[in-house]
């Protein structure tokens, strides 16, 4: 009974472990309409800055890691931020990094960025 018990409790920590978690923070209380899956979300690093021609909003914060060992690349983390970008309603993500944290005999990778919305046009 005791190595069932022991069994089960090594099998869940395992199993906790193997799913990438992600944290999103809003900045607003606004909601805006989430994007068409197919919408072309760009995601720009934070060591490019936009143009001042094209105003934006930022709305939130998301941030994804997951263990290298668990098949976590830093492209299924920028897929995962630009699905919950659409989900959002952003239009694009900006001051993205991926960092890759090195763990005992394992890598933690760590994607952090920040959703934005763009500004109305202004006609005159």
């Amino acid at each position: 009974m005791k190595i069932k018990i022991l069994l089960l409790g090594i099998v869940a920590l395992i199993l906790a472990g193997c799913a990438t978690s992600t944290r999103y923070v809003d900045y607003t209380n606004q909601r805006f309409p989430p994007k068409d899956q197919y919408f072309s979300m760009n995601v720009y690093p934070e060591t490019q800055t936009l143009p001042v021609a094209n105003p934006y909003y930022v709305i939130g914060k998301v941030s994804i890691e997951g263990y290298a060992s668990d098949g976590v690349t830093p492209e299924t983390l920028t897929n995962q931020a630009r699905s919950i970008a659409r989900k959002r309603g952003a239009d694009a993500i900006i001051n993205s990094r991926t960092e890759i944290i090195r763990y005992w005999r394992d890598s933690i990778l760590r994607f952090r960025g920040e959703l934005i919305v763009y500004a109305p046009v202004v006609t005159k």
